[in-house]
């Protein structure tokens, strides 16, 4: 009896063990990027125009898919030349035609350190700024801001997202295996045990 109850005690313990390690291993990996700073910053209003637009990351963003648009207050863009990517920093210069008094809406599209893309935006201030801003056009609509591999880029995101997925479909089954394994031999033991007090 004392030896059932023992054994029952084990396996009670190392399965515990084993349902801990399991949700470990269920628990996300990465989280995503965010944005640490900007240049020039959120809802800023400024006596001269800047030159280039700089954004600041928490990580390392991933060298695909990225993307810059700044639009004034009539929603014509003023960037001018490629974006520059320098680990966590985003850097895209602007045109003269940014230098003009209004309202500029920047709108920005990554690829995290984790591989998922995260996206936002934000208006300035040049001069007296403008009452009203004009919507920018989708980011997809210039496609001069997006580097010659994006396209291997977006899927090269993907993949690694249902990489991600798969992974922790595979890792609940492997719970769910684990849980069923424990009721069966609990089971099993509680049985042999009853067999033993009739004896």
């Amino acid at each position: 009896m004392l030896t059932t109850i023992s054994a029952l005690r084990r396996t009670a313990a190392t399965l515990g063990a084993v349902g801990a390690l399991t949700a470990l291993g269920l628990a996300p990996a990465a989280a995503h990027d965010d944005v640490l700073s900007t240049s020039p910053e959120q809802d800023a209003v400024l006596e001269t125009a800047p030159e280039e637009i700089e954004l600041t990351y928490s990580g390392e963003i991933m060298d695909i898919g990225h993307q810059v648009l700044v639009t004034d207050s009539e929603g014509q863009s003023v960037t001018e030349g490629p974006l520059e990517r320098d680990g966590s920093q985003v850097i895209q210069p602007l045109a003269d035609t940014g230098a003009q008094d209004g309202t500029y809406q920047v709108v920005w599209r990554v690829v995290s350190s984790d591989g998922h893309p995260i996206e936002g935006t934000y208006t300035y201030e040049v001069g007296d700024g403008a009452d009203t801003t004009t919507p920018a056009p989708s980011l997809s609509s210039s496609p001069t801001q997006v580097p010659a591999d994006s396209s291997d880029g977006s899927t090269e995101a993907q993949d690694a997202a249902a990489q991600e997925n798969s992974e922790g479909l595979s890792g609940g089954a492997i719970g769910v295996t684990v849980v069923v394994l424990a009721l069966v031999v609990i089971g099993l033991l509680a049985l042999m045990s009853r067999r033993r007090r009739k004896s």
